[in-house]
């Protein structure tokens, strides 16, 4: 194969006058006695060609079985394929994870709803894995799509606990957003689950809402005009942050978590924080802390006078049984020092910039 590389960029060829130099990327598999599914052989040929253009092109790779890079695409594939053929069954299931109101822990029960997903073995997959290759492959809207009908399905078969909770928040994708029958079939359903459809907030990130502002913001207002709220996600992680949240009209910030997790280690991270909560309430709108781990965190964002958090230094993604026995967020935290802390209100400023 390398002799093969070498002879097709020896020859230059010459097109309307004007000379190209021609290379060639080539991938490499082994296929034998061994190899028992041709399907997956031609997929490793084609990762293996991908490779080589990853590393420059104009190259040579080959992978065996034994590459975790070629066992790691081997399995994305397999759940794209279950992804393709298996929405909806019981691999698929929701799981919410609360957003505590950090002024009202005990009268508030607001979460985010998240879409979990098991293999053939009954092993619960890593979101960021079937995620990952659902957002590479083109199958975000139909992941979407199944948890916005599953949520107001749910809602409205359990009414007493959608009539109780605050706000229950989904995330769009990129792919959704830009989906004309995506969005077709969302209003549609906002429209037949209407008292459910009033407890939702859509969480968008600023990627995807910049990659047509005008769009976006038509979608923004039809949601605000639905019933339904929303929320701009990932705050303060973009370039133009500022600039397009004057743009779109929202309910909520919710401020990016690389500057929550570290904000009692850099005080660049304090500063920007306590900017964005002060903007949003200028605004009119509420804040979300995400990725409160620790409950020096949580103290930080009771001092910035943060409305809502959430993260494993409160609550964990729980089961929806769970949360429909649950009264309130606060219910549902089991850390005494966070309890203490949030039924005080006690942010010394010990806990602050250590």
């Amino acid at each position: 194969m390398e002799r093969v590389r070498e002879a097709i960029c020896a020859e230059a060829f010459e097109v309307d006058g004007k000379v190209l130099n021609v290379t060639v990327s080539i991938g490499i598999v082994a296929l034998d006695a061994a190899s028992s599914d041709y399907v997956d052989v031609m997929a490793a040929a084609g990762r293996a060609c991908s490779e080589a253009k990853t590393r420059g092109r104009n190259c040579v790779v080959q992978l065996s079985e034994q590459d975790s890079m070629l066992q790691s695409h081997l399995h994305e594939l397999r759940v794209v394929a279950n992804l393709q053929q298996r929405i909806p069954t019981d691999r698929y299931f929701l799981e919410l994870q609360p957003i505590v109101s950090l002024r009202a822990p005990d009268s508030s029960l607001s979460y985010e709803v998240l879409i979990r997903m098991r293999d053939e073995e009954g092993l619960v997959v890593p979101p960021s894995r079937f995620i990952g290759a659902a957002e590479r492959h083109g199958l975000m809207s139909q992941i979407d799509r199944w948890v916005l009908r599953n949520t107001l399905e749910w809602l409205d078969a359990n009414p007493n606990h959608r009539d109780r909770i605050t706000f229950a928040t989904l995330n769009l994708s990129g792919a959704s957003l830009n989906d004309r029958r995506f969005i077709d079939d969302a209003f549609s359903l906002i429209e037949n689950h209407r008292a459910s459809a009033a407890k939702l907030c859509f969480e968008i990130t600023e990627s995807v809402a910049l990659h047509d502002i005008g769009s976006t913001r038509r979608f923004a207002d039809r949601i605000r005009q639905s019933g339904s709220m929303l929320a701009l996600d990932d705050f303060g992680a973009g370039y133009t942050s500022f600039n397009y949240l004057k743009e779109i009209p929202a309910d909520f910030i919710k401020i990016d978590g690389s500057f929550v997790k570290d904000i009692n280690l850099n005080p660049a991270n304090y500063a920007i924080t306590r900017t964005i909560v002060d903007l949003t309430h200028e605004l009119g709108m509420r804040s979300i802390a995400e990725w409160a781990e620790t409950h020096d965190t949580v103290a930080s964002l009771l001092d910035l006078k943060v409305d809502f958090a959430q993260g494993f230094g409160l609550v964990r993604p729980v089961c929806p049984d769970l949360v429909l026995a649950a009264d309130s967020c606060g219910s549902l935290i089991t850390d005494p020092k966070v309890i203490s802390l949030l039924s005080t209100g006690n942010t010394s400023k010990s806990h602050v910039l250590l």
